[in-house]
């Protein structure tokens, strides 16, 4: 009887636990709406040019798509970066961007953040990960 509770005990943990850490990670509406942008597809040509002026022309491009950038964990908007491509999504010319420099990109999922929606630019290797954290 009692490895019978104990069965259910560690049962009913593992699903709370799961259950718990599928709300976490599950997008918001705003999360949705930026991963299905970022597979839009774009046509670029830049060539030693500035992140920040990246970041604008790919604001140009996609309406409505929040980029920021973790200044305080070393990304600059003054890195100057290349990458060509032509009908290529929103995501693939982030990850040519950005992987070779380190860096990647998150989409903030969280209805309490006042950036919940937006794409986060960091150094790190994952692309395209939910961050639920204020």
């Amino acid at each position: 009887m009692h490895r019978l509770l104990g069965l259910f005990l560690a049962v009913t943990v593992f699903f709370v636990a799961s259950f718990a850490q599928a709300q976490a990670t599950k997008a918001t509406p705003k999360a949705q709406a930026t991963m299905k942008s970022l597979e839009k597809k774009i046509t670029v040509d830049f060539k030693d040019t500035r992140l920040a002026d990246i970041i604008e022309e790919l604001k140009d491009q996609v309406k409505g798509v929040q980029i920021r950038m973790d200044q305080k964990g070393g990304v600059s908007g003054n890195r100057k970066l290349t990458f060509t491509g032509k009908d290529v999504t929103v995501k693939e010319v982030l990850e040519g961007l950005l992987k070779k420099e380190g860096l990647c990109y998150g989409i903030t999922s969280n209805e309490k953040d006042a950036y919940d929606g937006s794409v986060y630019l960091r150094v790190g290797t994952e692309f395209g990960t939910l961050i639920n954290k204020k």
